[in-house]
């Protein structure tokens, strides 16, 4: 399940790229007429934002199959905070890219989208150990509050985090914290794939039909189906269907 949720959310990435290419190299204006953005500079951002959710993939892959303790035979400490801290880097900044990504498609609402991030316990943790450790609030009223992970549990997908040092503690299985962070993302990227299909081919109907169709195969193994394609011309397919049992 795991391995599939980044798969799945490298699909996403990979195909909101080939929708943004396939009008641009489709056109001679220039992308911010062809994409319909806002400045000129759009163009810039949407770039960094598709290479940084990918490649955010690639870090968070990696964590997937090795974990705090990473791929080697020693037990090393400062590995592990690296992987830690550089695991919590990632997440955001993917979060922050599919963000900027939603705004400058001119989706509605992304103070919503900024909600749903915020609401992630993924997202707190990385405010609480890799940015705001010392500083850490929730709201203007409160109290700054000190975090800090406790070093003898830290290992594998566990992280021990304790408050203002000997405070109350919570351990956070990172790995199912990423699953919802992955589903999140991949929510966020086909809302604003589905909008910019209408934006970007306005009035072109076998192109918007081409890519809802594309959408629509992306949703069907978003929800935990199968898609086997033949490696030939006659683009034949066998199509898997998962239920749950009868009783």
């Amino acid at each position: 399940m795991i391995k599939n949720q980044i798969e799945i959310l490298a699909k996403y990435a990979d195909a909101f790229r080939d929708l943004v290419n396939d009008r641009v190299w489709a056109g001679d204006d220039s992308p911010k007429t062809l994409l319909r953005l806002n400045d000129d500079s759009d163009w810039d951002f949407i770039c960094v934002a598709m290479d940084v959710v990918g490649d955010a993939s690639l870090a968070i892959d990696h964590f997937l199959r090795f974990g705090l303790d990473g791929p080697t035979r020693y037990n090393d400490t400062g590995e592990k905070y690296l992987r830690l801290y550089g695991l919590l880097s990632a997440v955001y900044i993917q979060q922050e890219a599919t963000l900027k990504l939603y705004s400058l498609m001119n989706c509605p609402n992304p103070k919503d989208i900024k909600s749903e991030f915020n609401q992630l316990e993924i997202r707190t943790l990385r405010h609480q150990l890799a940015s705001h450790s010392v500083d850490f609030i929730t709201s203007r009223d409160e109290k700054p509050q000190a975090f800090v992970p406790v070093r003898i549990d830290l290992g594998g997908f566990s992280c021990t985090v304790t408050e203002n040092r000997g405070g109350q503690n919570r351990t956070i299985k990172l790995d199912e914290a990423i699953v919802e962070h992955c589903k999140t993302v991949i929510s966020v990227i086909d809302r604003t794939y589905e909008k910019s299909i209408t934006t970007f081919f306005r009035g072109q109907d076998k192109k918007i039909k081409e890519f809802k169709k594309k959408l629509e195969d992306l949703r069907f193994e978003r929800d935990g189906n199968i898609i086997i394609r033949r490696p030939d011309e006659t683009k034949s397919e066998i199509r898997i269907f998962f239920t749950k049992p009868t009783t």
